[in-house]
C-alpha cells in the first residue's frame, strides 16, 4: 500500500434502510441570553404552510437542483435537492415567525438564527417547522446542513413567513472558494470518541460544517462549495465504491450518484483546493483496467492535468491549491515506492508547466509536512477530529494570507 503522509484512509461505503420520519408534533422552548423565548413546532401533518405566507428569497451555498412546488403552496416555493455535503441556505426577514419544510429522512441539519445557539434537526423527515416567538425585528437565517449524503439526496424546501412579515434581501459574498476531494473534505466522522465506527456510526458523527474547508471559507467570510464524498479519488475509489465513477467523472455535476450537469455562470471562486491522492490508498487488483503501477500513475497524472484545465476554463480567475505530497514522505515496501516518488515529482513539473501554458494565475502545491505529530486522528476510520479540523483550518488560513491579493485575483 502507497501512502503519503497527507493521504487519510477512506469510508467503506454501504447500503442503509431509509429512515422514517417522525410522525407527531413536538414543541420545545428555547431561551438565549437576554432574547425572548422561542418556540420549535414540528408539524408532521404539514399545515404550518399557508398559500397566502410569503417564500423568502435564498441565497445558497453549494449544488442543488431548484424545483418548483405547485399550489396550494405560496407563489415562488421551490423544493432544493441536493447531494454533496456542506450545502446551506440563507434568508432575511422582518418580522416573529418562520416556518421551514423538509422533505428529508436521511440528513442532519443545523438552523443558525441571528447568530444564536444552532437549532439542530436530525432527518427531520417530510415535515414543516415553525419557528416562533423571534420578535418583530429584523432576523437572518442560515440552515447549515450537517451530514454527509450516505442515506441518499437531502430536499429542503424553503422558508416562508406570514403575509404581514417582510422578506429582506440576502447578498452573495465577493471571496468564494471550492474544494474538491474524498473524506479528508468532508468532515467524515469528526464527531467521533473512537475511530472503530459502524455505518450508522460514521453517518451520525460526520459534520461537514465543522470540517476545515467550511472554517476555513467562514473565517474568511468566503462563500463556499465541499465538492467532496467519502471514498472518491480522481479515477479511482476505495474497494467499496470500486464501480462507481470518480471525481473525474462527476466533479461537474449537480449531483454526486448521476451526471446532471452544473452551471452556475455567478460562481466564479478565486481559490479552488483539490485533494488528489485517494486514488492510492490500496494497491491495484487483478481486473482493474491498469495492468501496472507505473501505466496507472502516468493515466492518473494526465487526468489531472485535464481537471485542472477543464476548471480553470469554468473559472479562469482561481489560483489552484493543490494538496501534495513531498516525495520522502511517501513509504512502503517494494520497489514502486522509488517509482511513485520519481512520477509524483515529474507529475509536478508536469502540472506547474501546463499551469503556465494555458494562463493559469497560480499553482500553489500545499504539502501538510508541518502538521506531523498535531492531528489526533481519533475520527472514524482514523479520520481527523473536530480539534484536527480546527488546526488544518488554521495552518491553511496561514498559507492563504502568505499570498496577499490572493482574493484579488492577483
Amino acid at each position: 500500500m502507497y501512502r503519503s503522509a497527507m493521504i487519510v484512509a477512506l469510508c467503506t461505503a454501504a447500503l442503509a434502510s431509509p429512515i422514517t420520519a417522525a410522525t407527531q408534533a413536538e414543541k420545545r422552548a428555547l431561551r438565549p441570553a437576554s432574547q425572548a423565548v422561542q418556540t420549535v413546532t414540528t408539524d408532521a401533518a404539514n399545515h404550518s404552510v399557508t398559500p397566502d405566507m410569503r417564500t423568502l428569497p435564498l441565497h445558497i451555498g453549494g449544488r442543488v437542483q431548484a424545483i418548483p412546488l405547485p399550489p396550494p403552496m405560496p407563489k415562488g416555493a421551490m423544493i432544493y435537492w441536493h447531494h454533496w455535503p456542506a450545502i446551506y441556505f440563507e434568508g432575511a426577514f422582518v418580522g416573529d415567525r418562520v416556518v421551514l419544510k423538509f422533505d428529508d429522512a436521511g440528513n442532519e441539519y443545523r438552523l443558525l438564527v441571528d447568530g444564536q445557539p444552532p437549532i439542530p434537526f436530525f432527518r427531520p423527515g417530510k415535515v414543516e417547522i415553525a419557528i416562533s416567538g423571534l420578535g418583530a425585528k429584523p432576523h437572518r437565517l442560515r440552515l447549515e446542513k450537517v451530514s454527509e449524503s450516505f442515506l441518499g439526496h437531502g430536499a429542503f424546501g424553503g422558508f416562508y413567513i406570514p403575509k404581514d412579515e417582510r422578506p429582506l434581501p440576502v447578498k452573495s459574498r465577493r471571496r468564494q472558494i471550492e474544494f474538491i476531494g474524498p473524506s479528508g473534505l468532508t468532515g467524515f466522522g469528526d464527531r467521533s470518541t473512537k475511530s472503530e465506527c459502524t455505518f450508522d456510526e460514521m453517518a451520525r458523527t460526520t459534520d461537514a460544517q465543522q470540517a476545515y474547508p467550511a472554517l476555513v471559507a467562514k473565517h474568511f467570510n468566503a462563500d463556499y462549495q465541499v465538492n467532496a464524498t467519502s471514498g472518491r479519488g480522481l479515477l479511482r475509489n476505495v474497494k467499496e465504491a470500486r464501480k462507481e465513477p470518480g471525481l473525474i467523472a462527476i466533479h461537474s455535476s449537480t449531483f454526486i450518484d448521476q451526471i446532471v450537469p452544473y452551471s452556475d455562470p455567478k460562481w466564479q471562486p478565486q481559490m479552488i483546493e483539490i485533494m488528489p491522492f485517494a486514488d492510492f490508498v490500496t494497491d491495484l487488483e487483478a481486473g482493474e483496467k491498469w495492468t501496472s503501477f507505473e501505466q496507472f500513475v502516468d493515466d492518473w497524472t494526465r487526468s489531472y492535468q485535464a481537471l485542472v484545465l477543464d476548471l480553470h476554463h469554468r473559472s479562469p480567475r482561481a489560483a489552484f491549491l493543490l494538496d501534495w505530497a513531498d516525495e520522502s514522505d511517501v513509504s512502503g515496501p517494494g520497489p514502486d515506492v522509488d517509482l511513485f516518488r520519481k512520477k509524483l515529482a515529474a507529475a509536478r513539473r508536469t502540472i506547474t508547466e501546463m499551469g503556465r501554458r494555458s494562463g493559469i494565475r497560480e499553482i500553489e502545491f500545499i504539502t501538510y509536512g508541518s502538521l506531523r505529530g498535531k492531528l489526533d486522528q481519533t475520527g472514524c476510520l482514523h479520520h481527523g477530529s473536530l480539534k484536527d479540523h480546527r488546526v488544518t483550518a488554521a495552518w491553511l488560513e496561514g498559507v492563504i494570507d502568505s499570498h496577499p491579493g490572493i482574493w484579488d485575483g492577483k
